[in-house]
């Protein structure tokens, strides 16, 4: 039968002590011993017990030291030590607390006492073990959680890359087509030449260029950036508007952008991450919008976005606002939390939440939400830096 017995190391030069601590304690723990500091901290490592009692005037080392000793080692720095000696001086006391012990026994003691006293700090021993448990499980379960998220927010942007290569490729491909087409009907005609086949060759080439370097375009987009960068803000967000531009025409929407024309807008923070963060916020206004135009209510002939970047003090303020029709309020002040969509059952609710995670994590800012007349408007916040880095 197994012993689940609590361990408790004694440790004490004089046998006698020992001696008196086994027919006291026996019964209730399993048992383990040491005559000196230095076979203390052997048997602790050993051993692992669940408390440890501890002389303090020892040979070579006294209880202190070992003490200090025993807290500085990780594996058994967490077990609870009580000291149990004859000193009753109340500076013996307070060093004991000092060099890490959670209890002072002093002799002659009652054997109910000690008891006592070990079966107290055994509970919290055994509780803060379960809480760093639990707390270990609860970690690991939100860093799979936050994975997941991460992996369901990599496949809404590649769902949203591949709609737009394919709506950028549509009329090459359709150019393609009839190339191939006029190629064949002259054939035909026996209207081939040198010349013809060069030129539309060469027209080929260029549409398949032109489709490849849209790869290259969307693949960057999606690539992590490996580090931290210096860069313009205005620039990113041209840049997703533009790779996102036949998205929008397709669904009638403008964007007008709106920056100080003298200058560039610097920040550091990972250039591509806050490329996504853009895009998930216009891809919410786009959804906003064709929302509002299906209820049939205030239809629009022509969704607007607008994007305003200004400089403050020290920082870098872009606000994104839509005609979309605003944000319920119920849920507006859990818009952020994962799982939580303005879209009911077609959205995914980690948008947002993964905007917000990139915005307070990877560019050290903020992000917030609120409903103006007609639709609504999100604002980030981002330090505003020097060309060169340096913060303002």
């Amino acid at each position: 039968m197994a012993d689940n017995r609590c361990t408790v190391l004694i440790v004490d030069d004089e046998s006698g002590s020992r001696q008196l601590l086994r027919q006291i304690l026996q019964d209730k723990y399993r048992l383990s011993f040491a005559a000196s500091g230095i076979m203390a901290l052997e048997a602790a490592k050993s051993v692992q017990p669940d408390l440890i009692l501890l002389d303090i005037i020892m040979p070579e080392m006294d209880g202190y030291e070992a003490c200090k000793k025993l807290k500085a080692i990780p594996e058994i720095s967490d077990i609870p030590v009580i000291f149990i000696s004859a000193l009753t001086d109340t500076t013996e006391k307070v060093n004991a607390f000092k060099s890490g012990a959670v209890d002072y026994v002093c002799k002659p003691f009652q054997s109910d006492e000690v008891i006592s006293r070990i079966e107290t700090h055994l509970k919290l021993y055994n509780l803060q073990r379960h809480l760093e448990k639990q707390v270990e499980i609860e970690v690991n379960r939100r860093r799979m959680d936050e994975q997941m998220l991460i992996q369901q927010s990599k496949m809404a942007a590649t769902g949203e890359m591949i709609g737009a290569i394919a709506h950028q490729w549509r009329q090459p491909l359709n150019s393609l087509g009839l190339i191939v087409q006029d190629v064949e009907e002259a054939f035909e005609a026996g209207e081939v030449t040198k010349d013809y086949l060069k030129q539309s060759v060469s027209q080929c080439m260029g549409l398949i260029k032109l489709m490849s370097h849209t790869v290259e375009d969307f693949q960057n987009f999606l690539k992590p950036s490996g580090r931290q960068d210096t860069f313009d803000v205005t620039e990113a967000f041209y840049e997703v508007i533009h790779l996102f531009s036949d998205m929008l025409k397709k669904n009638d929407i403008c964007v007008r952008i709106n920056t100080p024309e003298t200058c560039r807008i610097y920040t550091t923070g990972y250039r591509n991450e806050l490329k996504q963060v853009i895009l998930n916020l216009i891809n919410n206004s786009r959804d906003a919008i064709n929302t509002e135009r299906k209820k049939g209510v205030s239809v629009k002939e022509e969704g607007l976005i607008t994007i305003d970047i200004s400089e403050g003090d020290n920082n870098v303020v872009a606000r994104i606002s839509d005609n979309g029709g605003g944000i319920d309020d119920s849920i507006a002040d859990k818009l952020f939390e994962p799982y939580v969509t303005t879209k009911g059952k077609s959205g995914t609710g980690i948008g947002l939440y993964m905007s917000k995670a990139i915005i307070e994590n990877k560019m050290n800012g903020s992000i917030s939400v609120s409903n103006i007349e007609g639709g609504a408007q999100f604002t980030i916040n981002l330090p505003l830096v020097k060309p060169d880095g340096e913060l303002q």
